[in-house]
């Protein structure tokens, strides 16, 4: 309420202290000893949460405008400083000559322009410092927030998880906004500093460096990577709400964060992501020895087991959740590099899905071909026609040139299913059998919309 009135920047700075007993509340020992506190705290959180990323959400406009500003003044310095130079040199000759009542009257001018243009860049550089102070304390609480809520999102308690969800969310695109005010801030900083050596403003240095600060302003990714184990055990606690708005976040968060930064850890951590896609909701997959006896934590009041399968349309909305996320990350330029690593595996899967009898997914599952289509649209391509034109037997066009072969030689018949292209780099999925409709449907879908646009770039 406060952010929205306009005011939070006066109770923010406030809440820095107070933060850290909260999270101590939020710790393992806090919510084993006062557990009916853990959801109002956390929710207390989320609004804290929330007004930070409100007040952040202001500041790169801001400090951009003012950094514009302050270049334009220190260009006007520099100017002035190459006319006074001029005409420095051109009355150098008098030097020796005694000072005449006029100069010493046009000396007092020139110290008084020059006490008038301290007292300016000292105005300056005060809001300067009141802008990084400002920033690194909305950065400061974001961070709290997130050291906060960050262990719960492993919660098996689902409306803990969702408010820590949240908190997440909110606590990355602040510390992403707070990070480029302080790009910014930089520029503003380095302009400053060169109209302190052109005018000798010397003692504004000492004023310039106390407020410098160390690698504080190193926040989002360090975050991020603590955050990311937490992420990877609400998806495997297979909680159905949970893990769509988990996948939900996680396409905001590394968009955010940019996709090198996720690129191994899908490679290294993909397996309990991917492994959501590999079976049918109309078909149990069998469970491996390792997931029948999960980790039992003594704070946990009711473990679940992997056996307690999701019901069908919970198990649907899960899969069509992360297919999204897969849609989303690849056909944004920023996300997609999170992919490259597993671009083969996650395509094989996703194909192995659009040509199933599961309708229900087959819109989810074209999306996500576009989107890899725009990653590696010969890969697609290969891993549909090589399903295509194995059940297509008439009507398969000729080479456009004699010296290219036939598609039988490029993609020959399979002797199983096993061997098909998507199979081998997806891995064997559990009920997603080979429907010729829906093939036929999404190779013809893919070919018109993507394939034939992308034949001539």
């Amino acid at each position: 309420m406060l952010s929205y009135i306009g005011i939070a920047h006066k109770i923010l700075p406030l809440l820095e202290e107070p933060m850290r007993t909260v999270s101590m509340e939020l710790e393992i020992l806090g919510r084993h000893q006062h557990p009916d506190l853990t959801i109002p705290f956390l929710k207390a959180v989320a609004e804290i949460a929330k007004a930070s990323k409100k007040e952040a959400c202001s500041m790169p406009i801001q400090t951009e405008s003012y950094s514009i500003h302050v270049k334009s003044k220190m260009s006007d310095v520099e100017k002035k400083a190459r006319v006074d130079s001029g005409k420095s040199s051109i009355s150098c000759y008098e030097e020796d000559m005694d000072t005449s009542p006029e100069e010493s009257e046009g000396a007092d001018i020139y110290l008084n322009d020059a006490d008038m243009h301290l007292d300016e860049w000292e105005s300056i550089l005060f809001k300067l410092n009141d802008s990084k102070r400002y920033r690194r304390t909305v950065g400061s609480i974001a961070s709290s927030c997130l050291t906060a809520a960050t262990p719960l999102v492993a919660s098996v308690n689902q409306a803990a998880c969702l408010v820590a969800l949240d908190i997440v969310e909110d606590g990355i695109a602040t510390l992403a906004k707070v990070e480029e005010a302080y790009r910014h801030e930089k520029e503003t900083k380095e302009a400053i500093e060169r109209v302190i050596k052109m005018c000798s403003f010397y003692h504004l240095q000492d004023t310039l460096d106390a407020a410098e600060e160390g690698t504080d302003e190193n926040r989002l990714l360090p975050a991020m990577n603590k955050i990311w184990p937490f992420l990877v055990v609400c998806i495997r606690n297979k909680n159905p709400v949970a893990v769509r708005r988990c996948l939900d976040v996680m396409s905001k968060v590394i968009h955010i964060c940019g996709g090198d930064f996720f690129s191994r850890r899908f490679h290294t951590d993909g397996t309990h992501f991917w492994k959501l896609l590999t079976t049918s909701p109309f078909q149990k997959q069998p469970v491996s020895k390792e997931e029948r006896i999960p980790l039992q934590l003594p704070y946990r009041s009711a473990p679940t087991s992997p056996e307690d399968s999701m019901a069908e349309v919970s198990t649907l909305k899960v899969q069509a959740a992360m297919l999204n996320m897969i849609a989303d990350l690849s056909l944004n330029k920023r996300s997609a590099s999170a992919l490259e690593a597993v671009l083969k595996k996650v395509s094989g899967l996703v194909v192995g899905i659009a040509c199933s009898s599961v309708s229900g997914l087959r819109d989810a599952a074209l999306n996500a071909l576009t989107g890899l289509s725009s990653i590696d649209p010969d890969l697609i391509w290969l891993l549909l026609a090589d399903v295509y034109y194995t059940f297509r037997k008439k009507h398969i066009p000729s080479p456009p040139t004699s010296d290219l072969p036939e598609i039988s030689q490029i993609l020959p018949p399979p002797s199983s299913p096993k061997d098909y292209l998507y199979v081998q780099y997806g891995g064997q999925s559990y009920g997603f059998d080979v429907d010729f409709s829906s093939v036929e449907i999404v190779f013809q879908k893919l070919h018109s919309d993507v394939f034939t646009s992308q034949m001539y770039i």
